[in-house]
């Protein structure tokens, strides 16, 4: 729990964060009520490589928003978690104002594909809000 701790830091700089920790939480958390032992398998592994990559390649440091630029938010769902970009395309780049990420709840793993976008869709707005606040925006899903 104290690695994911030290890694809830960075979330908002990691796109898809919640999805990436799912196997290291899952090993890590032990106030479910099916307490197992501690392993570590490749999974867990494939997951620290990766924050490690992410941590020390990506910038990692998220962009004023642009007054003058609409907002762009994209959505993504799968059957671990939601995820929200919010970003601005401007005439000279792009900018990454916001990353947002959370695991589905067993109840929510259960909805269809459809299902899950629009819970990405809806749970990235609500999130969010006071960065969008009353400004057009739009939104991309692969859905």
């Amino acid at each position: 729990n104290e690695f994911i701790g030290k890694l809830n830091w960075y979330r908002k700089f990691i796109p898809h964060f919640a999805e990436i920790a799912a196997p290291v939480h899952k090993v890590t958390n032990k106030t479910k009520k099916t307490k197992h032992e501690f392993y570590w398998h490749k999974e867990q592994q494939d997951a620290f490589d990766r924050f490690k990559h992410l941590l020390t390649t990506e910038p990692l440091f998220l962009q004023y928003p642009d007054p003058t630029a609409p907002f762009i938010l994209s959505t993504d769902a799968s059957i671990i978690g939601i995820s929200g970009i919010l970003r601005q395309t401007t005439q000279h780049d792009t900018r990454i104002c916001y990353y947002k990420s959370r695991t589905l709840s067993d109840t929510e793993k259960r909805y269809d594909p459809m299902g899950r976008e629009e819970l990405a869709m809806y749970w990235s707005i609500q999130q969010l809000r006071e960065y969008i606040g009353d400004s057009y925006f739009s939104i991309e899903t692969d859905s």
